[in-house]
């Protein structure tokens, strides 16, 4: 499997995990200066668009990782994994939020 494949599924597969849509991905990638959309990430996914090498290291770093890690040329630490579960927990607590909102009436 080529290095290229490794990380789409690594990205699929940790997005996922971590409870995140890929406008979520592609808006924290915003927020760091690059100008990704939710599709240019869900074709990343799927391989249909490559990835620079700051690009990929951005979204290492959004998960609490590194690229080699990611490539699985180094074992993780319990560090992503922390990443990934406080992402899960902040995302469920966003829709908990909304629905709150939402049932008031958009009163916050």
């Amino acid at each position: 499997m080529s290095d290229n494949d490794t990380f789409r599924q690594w990205l699929r597969t940790t997005r996922e995990a971590a409870g995140l849509s890929q406008q979520k991905v592609a808006d924290a990638l915003k927020a760091q200066g690059f100008h990704l959309v939710q599709s240019q990430v869900a074709k990343a996914e799927r391989g249909e668009r490559p990835l620079r090498l700051d690009e990929a290291a951005a979204i290492t770093r959004l998960f609490g990782t590194t690229l080699d890690v990611a490539l699985g040329l180094k074992e993780g630490t319990g560090d992503s994994l922390a990443a990934q579960q406080l992402a899960s927990r902040t995302s469920t607590l966003q829709r908990i939020q909304a629905a709150i909102v939402a049932e008031l009436g958009g009163a916050a």
